[in-house]
């Protein structure tokens, strides 16, 4: 059974507010299923001190593609007054070998119920994505896919070791998101451990008008047990579209990590870094910088930078980057083509299994 948790007032307030828009009229309901499909071909080079081979391997979208496969259901309800309800509950799969996603979960990418008012703004309950994940989609081109993806991670010696943290989900989440004003647009969510995991918080405040976007997002975990703040995560991301090129970068700032957390914005289990030196670590920064430019109505290239560097209190420390380019070719609105390549930098290059990595793929949706 579900431990009761108080909500912040900010939270009571926003909820009293909707409730409040709420004019009575007759109900007008909409529901959508959609299905979405990506699989893609990659190759893996591995470093020369990884302990690995190179492969080749079938993976769904979720790995180095443009999304991960899912189907999904989507209601709106429209109470009038610039009032609306809804909910999206939208499944996680592998197309390549017909697994669930997620975990197993029956709706591991999303599964939330929403309220709107065109005056205030949203109110979301349940699983969703945390802020941190549209902030780092500002920063790379196709918006966090294929090998350009900042939040990939790698294999370090056998274990996973992140690059930019990306959790990008998170399990009982009530967030608050206002109405744009002006081109700024607040957010912030909460998550209550329910005594098996530690509190989750997350703040976002973004900005764009015309060519320009930009946000940044500040997350963490109060420990159950110490009650200490961890994993702490800031992340900072713009781009501004010149129109024959868009530029793109960001960095983001982690401090205190912990494996112990299971909810929020770090949900590994693993800090060790194993290159030279083998250390385990409690913080880390990440930069990335990039361009997108569309050639005809069709075709979209990119092409990006990414750099890590992982430290602890005790001084010790290494890097990882990689350097990447890709492409997208639309054959219709809803289908694509693409490809992309990337090659690891840095101190760890010859410690991952995915020291140069090249792939293709398709995606289509409906």
């Amino acid at each position: 059974m579900k431990k009761t948790t108080q909500i912040s007032n900010l939270s009571l307030a926003a909820c009293a507010s909707l409730l409040a828009a709420a004019p009575a009229a007759q109900a007008q309901s909409s529901v959508t299923l959609f299905t979405l499909v990506d699989v893609n071909v990659s190759h893996y080079s591995a470093g020369s001190r990884s302990g690995a081979g190179s492969m080749t391997a079938m993976n769904d979208g979720t790995t180095n593609g443009l999304n991960g496969s899912r189907w999904g259901i989507r209601t709106v309800e429209d109470l009038g007054g610039g009032l609306k309800a809804g909910v999206l509950l939208e499944n996680g799969f592998n197309a390549d070998n017909g697994t669930f996603g997620q975990g197993g979960r029956a709706f591991g990418r999303q599964g939330f119920v929403w309220l709107s008012s065109s005056t205030v703004g949203e109110l979301r309950l349940g699983r969703q994505y945390i802020l941190e994940d549209s902030v780092m989609g500002l920063s790379n081109p196709f918006t966090n896919a294929l090998t350009l993806n900042p939040g990939t991670g790698v294999t370090n010696a056998g274990k996973a070791l992140p690059l930019w943290l990306n959790a990008p989900r998170a399990d009982n989440v009530l967030q608050v998101q206002t109405i744009n004003y002006g081109g700024f647009q607040a957010a912030a969510q909460v998550a209550p451990g329910e005594g098996t995991a530690d509190r989750f918080y997350g703040v976002k405040l973004s900005y764009g008008q015309g060519p320009f976007n930009g946000a940044l997002s500040y997350e963490w975990n109060r420990s159950r047990t110490t009650g200490d703040n961890v994993n702490k995560s800031l992340t900072v991301a713009a781009n501004y579209n010149f129109g024959v090129v868009k530029v793109l970068g960001g960095v983001q700032r982690n401090r205190d990590l912990a494996t112990t957390s299971v909810n929020g914005a770090f949900t590994g289990n693993n800090l060790t870094v194993t290159g030279t030196n083998t250390f385990a670590m409690d913080h880390s920064d990440g930069t990335t910088i990039g361009v997108e430019v569309p050639v005809g109505s069709f075709v979209l290239l990119g092409a990006n930078y990414t750099r890590v560097k992982y430290a602890n209190a005790a001084g010790q420390n290494d890097t990882l980057g990689k350097v990447a380019v890709g492409a997208r070719y639309a054959l219709s609105k809803n289908t694509f083509l693409y490809a992309s390549a990337s090659q690891a930098t840095g101190g760890l290059k010859d410690f991952v299994s995915q020291k140069g990595v090249t792939q293709i793929g398709v995606r289509t949706a409906f």
